[in-house]
């Protein structure tokens, strides 16, 4: 009989114990890009290519991603995974300066190349916040609005115009996870509110065109980024994800038809008769996407040869210099001149290096 007792007294307060265990922490992703960051009123703030702006840019990049940090912590974040989202031309370190991004924020490293919009997350992730992000390809008043690659004038998707905040959201709907803030300009504010309208926004800046935007005081930017991210992860019961179903066409438009043509080579696509839309099919979102890129990365071929003839033609010993790239390229194929020595294995990758 005290053996039926003890049972029943264990069985009787086994609820209670289960309900006294602690939950589990919130785990969030954050995605950074540059574009959209308060202090970036002008390109060379986002490019590793001009030091004395980006050490600017890094430093209100930082500042915005640690605002971030601290509305999630005060939201139930026990995790923050940092992941630069970028790719400044900085191959040394991420954009962000990685020993002031407050805790519980950590930098994600990882031995092998990943991309950001489909490899960032795993289960593991409970919300995603994208700071610093742009509006997309045709947006014509947006600060430095591209989607991916700025070799392409529109990028859409079924005939709906993406930014790459859509990409990561819809990407990240394979996994059941919401992109639940986003900071950037008031265009981008625009687009998601359109698409993506459960998202809590921080408008940082105004942009007055592709070229220039007009940032708030870095204490009001700071305030709107903390007081959404905290909102947003309050909000996480509320929140969704981006319901975008297939068959998808992914199309690019771009400046000239020559890059157009370069990119209607890969196999399966489509040149248009604008001859300068090129588009794919796909019955899987990530596969449409991850083509897509190598249609930009084939366009982009073109208009980095054209461009580089340009600023060369600039130049007052340009003849000198053709002729030093013509004899380079003749050296390594005659006398096997090696080209510049690959990432060594082990190095460190975090993103859109």
């Amino acid at each position: 009989m005290r053996t039926l007792r003890t049972f029943l007294l264990v069985i009787l307060a086994l609820p209670v114990a289960l309900s006294a265990q602690p939950s589990r922490g919130l785990k969030v992703l954050l995605l950074y890009d540059m574009e959209g960051i308060t202090a970036a009123d002008e390109y060379r703030k986002t490019t590793f290519a001009h030091p004395a702006q980006y050490a600017e840019g890094r430093q209100s990049l930082t500042a915005d991603v640690n605002a971030a940090i601290a509305g999630l912590k005060a939201g139930g974040a026990t995790e923050v995974v940092v992941v630069d989202g970028h790719g400044s031309g900085n191959t040394r370190e991420p954009d962000i300066l990685v020993d002031q991004i407050a805790a519980p924020g950590a930098m994600h490293f990882r031995s092998t190349p990943f991309d950001i919009y489909m490899d960032s997350y795993d289960h593991s992730i409970d919300a995603i916040v994208a700071v610093g992000m742009h509006a997309g390809a045709g947006n014509r008043t947006g600060f430095l609005a591209h989607t991916y690659s700025a070799h392409d004038i529109e990028y859409r998707v079924n005939g709906v115009p993406f930014n790459e905040t859509m990409i990561l959201a819809t990407g990240a709907a394979r996994l059941k996870i919401p992109v639940i803030m986003v900071s950037g300009d008031d265009q981008l504010e625009r687009e998601i509110r359109r698409n993506l309208p459960w998202v809590k926004y921080a408008a940082v800046k105004h942009a007055v065109n592709v070229g220039k935007a007009e940032p708030l005081p870095r204490d009001e930017a700071s305030r709107r980024i903390e007081a959404s991210a905290r909102e947003a992860l309050q909000s996480l019961a509320q929140m969704k994800v981006m319901e975008f179903p297939g068959p998808y066409r992914f199309a690019a438009k771009f400046e000239e038809p020559a890059q157009a043509m370069n990119a209607a080579l890969w196999p399966g696509a489509e040149l248009n008769a604008d001859q300068q839309t090129v588009q794919i099919r796909a019955n899987d979102f990530e596969d449409g996407y991850r083509t897509s890129l190598r249609l930009l990365g084939l366009a982009g071929a073109v208009r980095s040869a054209s461009s580089a003839q340009a600023a060369i033609a600039t130049l007052p010993d340009a003849t000198e210099v053709r002729q030093g790239m013509t004899d380079w390229g003749y050296d390594r194929w005659i006398n096997g001149v090696p080209l510049p020595a690959p990432a060594a294995p082990g190095t460190r990758f975090w993103g859109a290096r």
